[in-house]
């Protein structure tokens, strides 16, 4: 009978924090800091046909909820109303909302680092 065996010392070693390490630096928001957009703005931004994609990026703070973002050719534009930031209370409300805005990058970052 043959017995199969794997040699493990032909696999590279891993750090384990390495993976999570790739992943948290593609989540964090980044980008240079962009000209505040109107909500009416965003949602013409992600409807331009042949335009850069579109990213939500909602940053979580305790005290005020998450406040919207939207990240455009590495680009950071605050999404206001009045003069404010846009700020949802909860998730859910977030998501209602960006659920109605058309090609929108599937993709929604969290930034939890105000939590």
């Amino acid at each position: 009978m043959m017995q199969n065996t794997i040699d493990h010392a032909a696999e590279p070693a891993i750090h384990p924090g390495t993976t999570f390490d790739a992943f948290y630096d593609t989540s964090q928001p980044q980008g240079r800091k962009g000209r505040a957009w109107i909500f009416e703005h965003f949602r013409k931004a992600c409807d331009t046909p042949g335009a850069n994609r579109v990213q939500a990026v909602l940053v979580a703070s305790n005290t005020t909820g998450f406040a919207l973002y939207a990240r455009q050719n590495r680009c950071l534009h605050p999404i206001t109303h009045n003069d404010h930031l846009v700020r949802f209370r909860t998730i859910e409300q977030a998501l209602d909302t960006l659920s109605d805005v058309s090609w929108l990058a599937p993709e929604i970052a969290i930034d939890t680092t105000g939590w």
